[in-house]
């Protein structure tokens, strides 16, 4: 009865460190992410838009249900989650403005990634805060030009929602 004890034991120890082992860390998932948002951005694929605010067309993904239009900010939930784009009219494509107000927060204990892109007509960031108030969760934000979009999330669910914050971010458009 010991042995066979002992042996669970020790399968379910071997079960443990592998399934450890296999999951990805922060900074592997955070330079998935960035590949990603990348791609994406760097693309000369449009993103077709799917829905109507007052201004503009936007993608909208299927999983997203809008809740508010407000000046220039809406808001988009998908299940529980808030996520919060924000389209300041007056900054151009390749505009830094948002960017360098994060690059000046930067020097926080809770910063944890900050990244850039740009093509010829564009500059896009990319920007993760870990959250104090919320164990294992992080503040996203990311943007090109005086377009950004903003979430709370886990690293779990990191790659799939910058996917999905970029694709409306490019596609913007104004009526």
């Amino acid at each position: 009865m010991i042995n066979k004890k002992l042996a669970l034991s020790v399968v379910g120890l071997v079960l443990i460190a592998f399934l450890a082992g296999c999951s990805k860390s922060e900074s592997e998932i955070l330079d998935e992410a960035d590949r990603q948002l990348k791609e994406i951005f760097l693309s000369s694929e449009t993103i077709e838009t799917n829905f109507e605010l007052t201004n503009m067309h936007i993608y909208k993904p299927d999983s997203f249900e809008f809740s508010e239009e407000r000046d220039n900010n809406i808001i988009f939930y998908e299940d529980e989650q808030p996520f919060l784009l924000f389209i300041n009219e007056f900054e151009e494509p390749n505009s830094k403005w948002y960017y360098n107000e994060l690059e000046s927060a930067q020097n926080e204990d809770n910063h944890v990634h900050l990244k850039t892109f740009e093509s010829e007509e564009e500059f896009a960031y990319f920007n993760v805060v870990e959250r104090e108030d919320e164990e294992d969760h992080y503040e996203v934000q990311l943007g090109i030009g005086g377009i950004k979009i903003a979430t709370i999330t886990t690293l779990d669910q990191l790659q799939h929602d910058v996917e999905e914050m970029i694709k409306i971010v490019k596609s913007v458009e104004e009526k």
